[in-house]
């Protein structure tokens, strides 16, 4: 996959916000060798700097392991934040997403933080 991080957005939008990619295709866009801790961190600053979030939020050093990315200042992205770093005005967007009868987005949730 011959790709730079504009054009992984691109694809991050099409995909609705949401997309799996393997940890050795963010190495080849960011044009590393290795996933040392120094890279990993060079890639979260230019997927952040390209509008893009990960998660996890520590990126693996292994290249098939898979990350998710998602936009940020995106609905998945306020609940991604609900969710990792619990506070009330994050349980109120939790609840209220629960109120508008979303359950399969709830269990879809679930599977990105779980794993």
């Amino acid at each position: 996959m011959d790709v730079n991080y504009e054009e992984l957005r691109e694809s991050l939008t099409a995909s609705r916000g949401l997309r799996t990619v393997a940890m050795g295709i963010l190495r080849d866009i960011e044009g590393a060798g290795r996933l040392g801790i120094q890279v990993r961190e060079a890639i979260s600053r230019s997927l952040e700097s390209h509008g893009m979030g990960h998660f996890p939020g520590e990126l693996p050093s292994s290249q098939h392991d898979q990350v998710r990315l998602y936009l940020l200042g995106s609905p998945i992205a306020d609940v991604v934040k609900a969710v990792l770093s619990p506070t009330p005005k994050g349980d109120e967007a939790l609840r209220s997403i629960n109120d508008a009868g979303a359950q399969e987005q709830l269990r879809q949730i679930g599977e990105i933080v779980g794993g």
